[in-house]
């Protein structure tokens, strides 16, 4: 049977065996040496003592515990304490340890029933008597009425980052912020209601070029191909785009103008994208973990030619045909396949594409925290969220971002999706537990002891950085010169 036939029922339960169980805690070093996996156990739990011994309650010494899940050395941040003069969590009452609560009538939050039920929790009919909730979108009536020991899974100040338009704003502020900072995965984009970044795109247009290069309009605050709109190389709605869309028109207020990505990576010659999730586990302080995913493949052949349709630039809900997906070894195996992969020098050309998927997330969590990732806004002490983001690769194996995306679709149309779900959310279930217990103890929330596939990428200011990386200025483009037009 293929990984990726059709599941004949969403509720199927998978083969209980679970990726925490295979973790082996090799080194608490900087650096992993060879021959480190047969370190005798006391002296892991040695030289844990040393290290939680001189680590201040104020800040954390970033070092990195090797953990080993099925072949492959993931490592996350040695200990993150709470920051110096917060109060103990509000314990939570007895009766309500070990609860949960979902929200009714929604097939899609059946894995997430399916992995509390699996870890042993208690499903409840009343939200007022959970320890965590999970509804699928935000409700603002939910929030006002938390108690401090509750934890749901939305965060209040989403809206900042999950419409387009603010999502560059808010990159665009830690840019200000961290001016050192390269956001090499976001695309070159420009706001149409800002008045500088107008007379920007004036200037791209007309002098730099930018008229032979296609780009995409984009409305901040559609999803699932909505509102975005292709522009061709020299057509007449690009050189009118700023006349079309006025700076005083209510209509222009989330639009945004991006360049298109070029020599795009395909599968055979269909255009994908890369569905990846990431975990707020905890906002204080701020831990976020991210978890691979899998493949979204479009309905029609891509071609970088034609830009007369802009269905058949877009991956999903293009409603030309059925979409395809792959797994996450599949999509392993079409990276290290690629016929540029020598010619780049890459050695492990998987770690350099999922590098740039978590550094991405890691400074979105890092852009967002004042606005987004914080308790400042919420009636319960601390807070957790599931989230998705989409990339797309070019043929250099550079990463681009799409978009963050709040609410994911846990759909089980494929078999492959029941085991990808059943392994992720029965380990975030862990996470959230483990965590929940240390915050009410005061303890250090790093580093985890059941972390499964999911990775440390940003904890309480320290973010993972993908060191050594560089991108190349030198880019193909699908740019149409001036004489071909003519």
């Amino acid at each position: 049977m293929s990984v990726r036939q059709r599941a004949t029922s969403s509720s199927r339960e998978c083969g209980s065996s679970d990726r925490h169980n295979d973790i082996e805690v090799l080194k608490y070093s900087k650096k992993s040496k060879k021959g480190d996996s047969n370190l005798p156990f006391f002296f892991v739990g040695l030289m844990g003592v040393c290290i939680l011994s001189v680590v201040t309650l104020k800040s954390a010494t970033i070092m990195n515990p090797m953990i080993m899940i099925r072949g492959t050395t993931f490592s996350q941040p040695n200990v993150m304490m709470l920051p110096k003069g917060v109060k103990r969590f509000t314990s939570t009452p007895e009766v309500s340890k070990h609860t949960y609560w979902v929200e009714k009538n929604k097939k899609i939050n059946e894995p997430i029933i399916r992995a509390f039920r699996h870890r042993n929790w208690i499903k409840v009919n009343n939200y007022e008597d959970a320890q965590f909730l999970w509804t699928y979108s935000p409700n603002d009536d939910l929030w006002k009425e938390l108690k401090p020991w509750q934890r749901v899974n939305h965060l209040p100040g989403f809206r900042f980052w999950n419409d387009k338009d603010t999502f560059v704003e808010g990159f665009k502020e830690y840019e200000l912020r961290e001016p050192g900072k390269n956001h090499y995965f976001n695309p070159e984009t420009y706001r149409l209601n800002v008045k500088e970044e107008r007379n920007q795109v004036h200037k791209v247009l007309t002098e730099e070029g930018g008229m032979s290069r296609p780009w995409v309009l984009k409305q901040g605050n559609v999803n699932q191909g909505k509102g975005i709109t292709i522009m061709a190389p020299r057509s007449d709605n690009l050189a009118s785009v700023l006349e079309d869309n006025p700076l005083d028109s209510d209509e222009t207020e989330k639009l945004i103008l991006q360049r298109y990505v070029c020599n795009e990576l395909t599968w055979g010659r269909r255009k994908y994208d890369v569905r990846m999730f990431w975990l707020i586990a905890s906002v204080d302080p701020l831990l976020v973990l991210y978890h691979d995913g899998y493949v979204r493949i479009g309905n029609s052949n891509y071609d970088e030619t034609d830009f007369s349709n802009t269905r058949a630039h877009l991956t999903t809900h293009t409603r030309l045909a059925e979409e395809g997906k792959a797994t996450w070894d599949e999509f392993e195996n079409h990276v290290r396949n690629h016929n540029l992969v020598a010619d780049l020098g890459l050695s492990d050309p998987v770690g350099h594409v999922r590098n740039q998927f978590k550094q991405a997330i890691a400074e979105t969590a890092a852009a967002f925290r004042d606005k987004s990732f914080n308790s400042k806004n919420m009636v319960e002490e601390n807070g957790i969220a599931f989230y998705g983001a989409d990339f797309i690769l070019d043929q250099d194996l550079d990463v681009y971002y799409l978009e963050p995306q709040m609410g994911c679709g846990l759909d089980e149309d494929y078999n492959f999706r029941v085991v990808m779900h059943d392994q992720m959310f029965r380990t975030m279930v862990d996470i959230l537990g483990e965590i929940l217990k240390r915050e009410e103890k005061g303890e250090s929330l790093l580093p985890l002891k059941q972390i499964g596939k999911w990775q440390v990428v940003y904890a309480n200011g320290w973010v993972f950085n993908y060191d050594g990386y560089k991108r190349s200025k030198e880019k193909r483009d699908c740019s149409v010169p001036e004489e071909q037009t003519k």
